[in-house]
């Protein structure tokens, strides 16, 4: 049974103890008639609450034998109310006082509250954000669980809406999708609605429908729930950090965060420390749970990949978009952003004895074209032209990573928040940006100082010793690493989303 119905059948067996006390004072009065229409009224009050019990409790308890009696009783008293011995009214209304909260407890205690959860994702790719949530929610009988990807909207270079995008078709096969038009949250009223979308009408890229903004949804649910889609690594206080700030956190009855150093971040830009959960990343959990998998290899991907070392590219999302304004800015310089792209593509594809595995960021395409930034946008198809022809490229266009981080041995990349997941997996890392400040990284959420970074001007370039060095299989900065990345993470058992969610259900059961 729903809460919101066991509670509105408590608050009428509340009204009948008010009943009662009219029953008296018009017994009292000698007011036989109304006396019996009230009684009428409680018995009908009581059928009532019968009926609800045996229509939406879906266990075995729907038969309450105190609210029998209670009905019975009722029946009694329209015997008896000739009699004017005052003693006798009391004790009789008394009797029906004590049958009603024999009722009240009998329904609290046995009728079986069922949680209503509905997850809103509205990107594929950012699933690992809620779906470990989803699995400890799905495993509870007490709880009734769906899934509704929400569509949303591609932007113009005006942010006008462009396309409409409609995921669901990505998602894991294993996972139930519920048609977003056939949901009706007016009605379904769920208990607690997840999201991972933060930005409403902010995002300047994407843009999901109205009736999906973060302080729409909170109109329909007791708890409306954000789990950050990306993880927070390296973080420096001068700049802020507008994951922070951003509507969802605003309006969210509860936000996930990584760590209690996230936590504290969080709050110092003033966001209520009751709003925050620190038990982790549900993303966490996927990196956990896809390394103990089989390697499996998309279609076309083995003849390409296997026996090589394996070398995962990822392009952060607005990395071609400051190379462009770098040479807005410094005319006659080159656009470092394509240069070092070209770079890694001449170092790795058709190499002896390497593979490359490139993952733009999903909606990087998209983002150049909104931009009108043509030429970055040729200049990336060219690349993924580059990787058909070659013999040992693959483009990774898949709704999740997990493939790619589970066939990699090592990652090349911006600053994403991709870079703390990957570390997670103990394999080296080379950042292709300058090195960051030393004092923000150790008091960073992750540490980013024991990966491997580009050479600073007139030194030797670093990333064709770190190519060698996957390809002797070394790594000289892995215990460095993994010592940050214990501290950083302190789950790493795979069990983030079922503490979140029985975390959550305890709390739900408690308001």
């Amino acid at each position: 049974m729903r809460r919101v119905i066991k509670e509105q059948v408590l608050q009428l067996l509340l009204t009948l103890r008010e009943a009662h006390k009219e029953i008296a004072v018009h017994w009292h009065k000698s007011e036989v008639g109304t006396v019996r229409n009230l009684l009428a009224d409680c018995q009908e009050s009581a059928v009532l609450v019968g009926n609800t019990l045996e229509k939406f409790d879906e266990g075995e308890q729907s038969r309450i034998s105190s609210l029998e009696k209670y009905c019975e009783r009722l029946f009694e008293v329209s015997s008896v109310l000739e009699k004017t011995d005052v003693d006798v009214q009391k004790d009789v209304v008394a009797d029906l006082d004590a049958q009603i909260q024999a009722v009240y407890e009998e329904i609290k205690a046995n009728i079986k509250v069922k949680l209503k959860i509905v997850f809103m994702p509205y990107k594929a790719s950012m699933w690992t954000s809620l779906e470990s949530i989803w699995k400890a929610a799905q495993a509870d009988t007490e709880c009734e669980v769906k899934v509704v990807v929400i569509p949303y909207y591609k932007l113009d270079s005006m942010q006008r809406k462009a396309d409409l995008v409609y995921e669901a078709d990505l998602f894991p096969s294993y996972v139930p999708i519920t048609l977003y038009s056939q949901y009706d949250l007016a009605k379904e009223q769920p208990d607690m609605i997840f999201i991972h979308n933060p930005y409403d009408d902010t995002n300047n890229v994407t843009r999901v429908p109205e009736q999906y903004y973060s302080y729409n949804l909170k109109k329909y649910t007791e708890q409306l729930i954000y789990s950050p889609y990306g993880m927070m690594g390296y973080y420096n206080p001068n700049e802020g950090a507008f994951m922070c700030c951003t509507n969802a956190v605003k309006v969210a009855d509860k936000i996930l965060v990584q760590s209690e150093r996230v936590k504290q971040i969080y709050m110092d830009h003033g966001v209520d420390k009751r709003k925050l959960l620190a038990l982790g990343s549900p993303k966490v959990d996927a990196v956990v749970t896809g390394l103990k998998q089989p390697l499996i290899y998309p279609q076309g991907w083995e003849e390409r990949l296997k026996g090589r070392k394996v070398f995962l590219l990822n392009t952060h999302l607005s990395y071609f978009i400051r190379g462009y304004v770098y040479v807005m800015n410094n005319p006659g310089k080159s656009d470092y952003a394509k240069l070092t792209h070209e770079q890694i593509f001449e170092q790795l594809l058709n190499r002896n004895g390497c593979a490359l595995i490139w993952r733009p960021h999903p909606l990087l395409k998209t983002t150049l074209e909104s931009r009108n930034l043509y030429d970055s946008l040729k200049f990336v198809e060219e690349l993924e032209q580059k990787i058909k022809e070659s013999n040992n490229a693959v483009l990774d266009v898949n709704g999740e990573y997990d493939i790619s981080f589970g066939l990699s041995d090592a990652l090349i990349t911006t600053y994403s928040s991709i870079i703390p997941e990957y570390m997670i997996s103990g394999k080296p890392i080379y950042i292709y940006q300058n090195r960051l400040n030393a004092d923000n990284c150790r008091k960073s959420p992750v540490d980013y100082s024991n990966n491997y970074y580009r050479a600073k001007p007139g030194e030797e370039p670093q990333l064709p010793k770190f190519i060698r060095m996957v390809l002797n299989g070394e790594d000289f900065l892995y215990e460095q690493r993994m010592a940050d990345v214990q501290r950083a993470f302190s789950n790493l058992e795979g069990t983030i989303g079922k503490n979140i969610y029985q975390k959550l259900k305890s709390e739900w059961q408690m308001l």
